[in-house]
């Protein structure tokens, strides 16, 4: 699917929020990591201002100079931005037009999570949508034990800023910390290669060519992408996969993966394994 042509299929107009969009995910076959394509009208957000406990979220600029609110305040993003949102008062966020652009997440299918909006003292879950000032204590009105008063527990007004970093133009993405989801940039030049063919149980990785035509090699054949072509590779065999770049120029794709443990990676044509076990363990590699 390329972000840069695909058809928004669905609309929002309503409160002063406005948007054209349209989801990715299951149509790309993902099971780990959602995605829309969003197109945002200048001075209107396209949600309200928000962040999520368990859910991380990342956004990439296709194109425009939309407007992101974050706990900093405001900031114009340009093509090929990209900014985390982690789970959490810090990815606290909005985004108004103009521009186009796609979001990321993960997280939302592993209930429980929440959301809040600061703006207006809501929390909303998989049950629906409280305000805040309803917060009681765990045990209010069961038992014997008198209800202890319980006040809402809310974020700061001001945090820092996530980083923002080009990654059209950025030699490579150590600015963005890896939380959920991480990020890699391969820089592919004439005749070169990705890693050697593979796949993982455990993880989902999208790939998204911001430059370039590599050729995607996978278990059905091979075919050539483009600039805005985005990819989800499966946990387990029918994810295997490997970049080639055979034309005359450079070419550049951005990895987007989840980050749970433990994954195992399998290299089918070597019969080799690498197990990855967790944070700060040694991968074993059979």
């Amino acid at each position: 699917m390329n972000i840069v042509r695909v058809e928004l299929d669905a609309t929002l107009d309503e409160a002063g929020f406005r948007h054209a969009a349209t989801a990715v995910g299951e149509r790309l076959g993902a099971a780990r990591i959602g995605a829309g394509v969003y197109a945002a009208h200048a001075g209107a957000p396209i949600w309200p201002y928000h962040y999520h406990h368990g859910i991380e979220e990342w956004l990439y600029v296709i194109a425009g100079a939309p407007v992101l609110r974050n706990p900093s305040g405001k900031r114009v993003l340009a093509p090929g931005d990209l900014v985390r949102f982690p789970s959490g008062h810090l990815g606290a966020h909005t985004v108004a037009g103009p521009g186009r652009f796609v979001i990321f997440a993960t997280g939302q299918h592993d209930e429980p999570w929440l959301s809040v909006y600061p703006d207006s003292d809501k929390i909303s879950g998989p049950g629906g949508i409280l305000l805040r000032t309803g917060a009681v204590g765990y045990w209010h009105g069961e038992g014997t034990a008198p209800p202890d008063p319980v006040g809402p527990v809310r974020e700061p007004e001001t945090s820092p800023p996530q980083p923002v970093v080009n990654v059209l133009a950025a030699p490579r993405l150590q600015a963005l910390d890896a939380g959920m989801l991480a990020a890699r940039l391969a820089d592919l030049g004439p005749g070169d290669g990705s890693d050697p063919y593979h796949y993982v149980w455990g993880r989902e990785e999208w790939l998204l060519v911001l430059a370039g035509t590599p050729a995607l090699r996978h278990p059905d054949g091979e075919d050539e992408l483009e600039p805005g072509d985005l990819v989800c590779l499966a946990e387990g065999p029918s994810g295997a996969h490997r970049l080639l770049n055979r034309s005359g120029s450079g070419g550049r794709v951005l990895s987007l993966g989840t980050t749970g443990f433990p994954a195992n990676v399998c290299y089918p044509e070597s019969g080799r394994w690498r197990l990855l076990n967790g944070p700060g363990e040694e991968d074993v590699e059979i």
